[in-house]
């Protein structure tokens, strides 16, 4: 009788669940079965974001224009600079000195020219003159000599020899005579045309020469091109540097811009004018306005470097210049995230 009523049971059960399927069964399959899709409807556009980096417009690596060996630098990394501030100086002592020896030359050269266009003195003149009376009189007595003994030669009373002796010493006497009538006559008339040319000429070159080395000096100093901070300072005093060699980097704080790399799969799909919404790492929950200033049309290697472990480089980018509203907080090199808005 146990068993009998133990199958009744089972059987029972049995009969419910069926009829209980064949009652609710249907809806609970409808309910589970996603609806069709119209061929005709189109997928929503997902919102395009790029990687980005907070710069500046404007930077620049101050390098050395000469060689030669750092005495001074002026300032340190993260300090604050102003246009024309002198932020590097380079051992000058031997071009300073060769500008020391220039500025003599053109006061000599000067002084020249002025003798020149000024004239002679008269003390000079009347020196002159006094030379060209005690040559007259040494010629005078010298064409004396010589006449005499040619008189006493033709006798036979003087030998040869001192008659040419006689006449040798006539020959400077005469000599003398002349180049002090020169040196008189240049004194009387002035310098010539041609010799003021010559010192007008010698001031030229000695004031070129002063200019060069003035210039040269100049490069012994490097200054900031604009207000600014110093991002980097690659050497220290007492280094020695070559042409070329960076020795800082100044960035242009007031000039800052947000550069980001849009993904090869993207490029297209942005142009300039268009909005975005930009989110600092450091500040997640601020949002930065903006829009887009410039696309560069070409595409490259990814260089940007992220927080991201499985990030990669193997992509290639298209650089989008960003400008915003506003930069409060954001300092050079601030990792962001931009959102492109349709």
């Amino acid at each position: 009788m146990k068993n009998g009523h133990t199958g009744i049971i089972v059987v029972a059960l049995l009969v419910l669940v069926a009829v209980g399927l064949a009652m609710y069964g249907p809806s609970m399959v409808k309910e589970k079965v996603a609806p069709a899709v119209s061929s005709t409807a189109r997928p929503s556009a997902s919102i395009v974001t790029a990687k980005g980096l907070v710069e500046s417009e404007e930077e620049i690596e101050i390098g050395s224009p000469v060689s030669g060996t750092i005495r001074k630098i002026s300032c340190d990394e993260g300090e604050m600079v102003k246009k024309g501030q002198v932020l590097v100086i380079l051992e000058d002592e031997k071009i300073r000195a060769e500008m020391r020896v220039a500025e003599a030359a053109v006061r000599e050269a000067k002084e020249d020219l002025n003798r020149l266009k000024k004239g002679y003195r008269e003390e000079e003149i009347l020196e002159a003159s006094s030379d060209v009376k005690r040559a007259e009189a040494v010629q005078a007595q010298a064409r004396d000599e010589y006449e005499r003994l040619g008189r006493l030669y033709e006798k036979g009373a003087v030998t040869l020899v001192e008659l040419n002796k006689a006449k040798e010493r006539d020959d400077i006497a005469a000599s003398e005579l002349e180049a002090a009538g020169a040196r008189l006559d240049k004194l009387e008339s002035g310098e010539r045309k041609e010799d003021v040319a010559q010192g007008e000429a010698a001031v030229d070159r000695a004031l070129a020469e002063l200019r060069h080395r003035t210039a040269l000096l100049k490069d012994y100093r490097m200054i900031s091109p604009f207000d600014g901070v110093v991002a980097d300072r690659f050497r220290d005093p007492d280094e020695t540097v070559d042409v070329g060699t960076a020795i800082l980097k100044i960035i242009n704080t007031g000039k800052f811009r947000v550069l980001a790399e849009l993904e090869e799969t993207d490029v297209g799909k942005i142009a300039e004018g268009a909005s975005v919404d930009v989110v600092a790492d450091a500040y997640p929950a601020k949002i930065y306005s903006g829009k887009v200033y410039q696309v560069l049309p070409v595409v490259k290697r990814k260089s940007q470097q992220t927080f991201d472990p499985v990030a990669s480089f193997d992509v290639n980018v298209q650089d989008i210049h960003i400008r915003l509203d506003d930069y409060s907080s954001l300092k050079s090199g601030m990792s962001v995230t931009v959102k492109f808005k349709k």
